[in-house]
């Protein structure tokens, strides 16, 4: 074996910077969000790649893949457990087939306002929830909003669970999203995003979202004619990484992934919850009908059945949530 001295190495290296050789490539890293360019997904993911970019010039070389580029929710998860993918902005619905605990935050009514989600996700109880997707091969790194879930419709006004009855609702591909639909009466339809073809076409009634993005979607487009506020549940987003990617890291880059993931997350709270009047507004003026003032003491005795399913931890869970947004 040859072995180069060190002091020839360096010359070596010198040289090549001398002469313009080819330095390193920068490694690649693949998000996968499935939504377009304008929702909190993709802008969340923007802000991490310039935050990133900023930290670490030339280093990495960081792809956003909106619009479902890279397969559904679910799909993009086993893409992140294989190393295939290495990041996403998700909703927290699908990732419950991954990490059942993430089940607490999916629970109806359980949350009333931003300040109880950031005491509880910002909190002790958000960080043991993250920690848990290590043993699904991901790595849970901070969580922001996608915002409080309300329903629309094509069929008429919705002021309680009883119009619902029958109507083909798109949920997420959620076991908890199902029954809680099932309970409110309705006839839940799990499908991946995005869902404009079926609606239009008239294979879904009505689906579930928050004002952002109903908005961004332009759902009223799409033969959704009524919007009725009952933000029935809270909806998360997470960042998530690879396990098998983010262990490769040297420390000093982890942190700065980390760093960044924090950071985007709060300017995507901040996105969400500053434009929610003004996008609700412009629903209304584009001719969306808004029930503002629906019976939810009906809605949350219907889907009140919906906790009788918690178990083990994820009941404590809840419960630790309850004793804490109290």
């Amino acid at each position: 074996m040859t072995f180069i001295p060190r002091t020839l190495s360096g010359l070596i290296c010198a040289a090549s910077l001398a002469f313009g050789l080819p330095a390193l490539a920068a490694e690649k890293v693949n998000i996968g969000v499935v939504t377009g360019p304008t929702f909190v997904h993709t802008l969340a993911a923007n802000k991490f790649k310039e935050a990133v970019d900023k930290a670490l010039p030339g280093k990495y070389d960081i792809v956003v893949h909106h619009s479902a580029a890279l397969g559904s929710e679910t799909q993009v998860l086993q893409q992140l457990q294989l190393g295939t993918v290495q990041m996403s902005v998700c909703t927290t619905g699908p990732v419950e087939a991954f990490v059942p605990e993430i089940k607490a935050l999916e629970m109806p009514f359980l949350f009333s306002s931003y300040e109880a989600t950031d005491k509880v996700l910002d909190g002790p109880i958000g960080q043991d929830l993250l920690k848990r997707f290590d043993k699904a091969g991901l790595v849970g790194m901070h969580f922001l909003d996608n915002g409080f879930r309300n329903v629309t419709n094509s069929k008429q006004a919705v002021k309680g669970p009883d119009d619902l009855k029958g109507m083909k609702i798109r949920t997420m591909e959620s076991p908890t999203h199902l029954a809680i639909w099932r309970a409110i009466g309705a006839n839940p339809t799990p499908m991946a995003w995005p869902i404009t073809t079926q609606l239009q076409q008239g294979v879904l009634d009505g689906q579930e979202n928050p004002v952002s993005v109903i908005s961004a979607a332009k759902l009223n487009e799409a033969g959704q004619k009524y919007l009725t506020m009952t933000r029935h549940v809270y909806s998360a987003l997470v960042f998530v990484g690879s396990k098998a990617f983010m262990d490769t890291l040297p420390a000093a880059d982890r942190k700065v992934f980390m760093d960044a993931a924090a950071t985007a997350s709060m300017a995507g709270r901040r996105f969400v919850r500053d434009n929610e009047a003004s996008q609700l507004a412009a629903l209304k003026a584009a001719g969306m009908q808004v029930v503002d003032n629906p019976d939810l003491a009906a809605f949350r005795a219907k889907t009140e059945p919906v906790y009788a399913s918690l178990t083990g931890d994820t009941k404590k869970i809840v419960d630790e949530i309850r004793k804490t947004v109290k």
